[in-house]
């Protein structure tokens, strides 16, 4: 029991009458309704929230005692109850005064405090400025020669950088040069025939169709270019056809990279496999090509191996 709340009992229990009769069940359940009414009030309050918790617990015991208590007790648990709720709103709101208290005493002790920082700090910053003013002089002096030494180091740094950007300059299209005489040599020897042994695409037969595919490492990475071994491949592929019926070419990728990216890759992929085809003696009429992206996949583009087979090119011989 909070000391300051020992008067306040005392007064309540001398007011009572010194014998007191017992209540009707009517008369005790309204009772019973205005405490629990009393007890709801103090335990919305937001203002009081958090505060009293051990009178707030005796507030509410009490208010069940008198709940449960027999009739001849009924008027006793009621003024008991009573009073508890007062004591409990009473200690709340003498711990939310203390709190106030407390926290104006912090803000008063703040204040203070920021005052002989402020103080302080003005101090300090006449001291820094005039401190500042004679370094200021010495630091004056120090640039003009530093300033001098470094047009010197840029000057220098500037010819070295124009001669190492010359050098790579030159190195650049020395390497362009080897890639495209090796690129000239790759062509002539495709367009001599010089490639002759390449075998055709595997192939597999389905619902009456033969299917050949042509993997992904046939064109360049990103690139719908395809290389030597494979229009070799697709020339032994052209000559081993069989007369007549209609020739379908499917470009396909893995999921990797944008779906629009990856449709026109597949489709120029499947123009270029026609292109071959065409040019190793395939009539133009049966060839057709398409490009279906990464739409239809034949493994997991989770895995690298799985990517590598969906990056493929389908000739499907009807």
């Amino acid at each position: 029991m909070r000391p300051y709340l020992i008067p306040l009992l005392l007064a309540a229990l001398l007011a009572a009458p010194a014998a007191v009769q017992a209540q009707s069940a009517a008369e005790h359940e309204q009772a019973v309704a205005r405490l629990v009414a009393e007890l709801r009030d103090l335990e919305s309050d937001p203002s009081l929230a958090d505060l009293a918790g051990l009178e707030r617990l005796k507030a509410r015991q009490a208010v069940a005692a008198a709940q449960e208590a027999k009739r001849r007790d009924r008027a006793h648990s009621v003024r008991i109850a009573g009073l508890r709720i007062a004591a409990a709103r009473a200690a709340a709101e003498a711990d939310l005064l203390a709190g106030q208290s407390q926290q104006l005493d912090r803000e008063r002790d703040q204040i203070m405090i920021e005052a002989s920082q402020r103080e302080a700090e003005q101090a300090r910053r006449e001291t820094e400025r005039l401190r500042l003013q004679g370094l200021a002089r010495e630091e004056a002096i120090q640039r003009e020669l530093e300033a001098t030494a470094a047009a010197q180091t840029i000057a220098l740094e500037a010819a070295e950088a124009e001669t190492a950007q010359a050098r790579k300059l030159a190195q650049a299209r020395a390497r362009e040069a080897e890639l495209a005489r090796k690129e000239a040599e790759l062509a002539a020897a495709v367009a001599g025939g010089d490639i002759t042994d390449a075998p055709a695409p595997p192939s597999r037969r389905e619902g009456g169709r033969t299917i050949y595919t042509l993997a992904g490492n046939a064109f360049g990475s990103g690139s719908a270019s395809l290389t030597a071994s494979a229009q070799a491949s697709l020339r032994t592929l052209a000559a081993s056809l069989p007369a007549g019926g209609a020739i379908r070419i499917e470009g396909h990728t893995d999921s990797q990279g944008a779906d629009a990216a990856n449709q026109a890759l597949s489709k120029r992929r499947a123009d270029a496999v026609l292109r071959a085809l065409q040019d190793a003696g395939v009539s133009a009429g049966r060839l057709s090509a398409s490009g279906k992206g990464e739409a239809s996949p034949v493994a997991d583009n989770a895995s690298a191996d799985g990517r590598a087979r969906n990056r493929r090119v389908e000739i499907i011989v009807e």
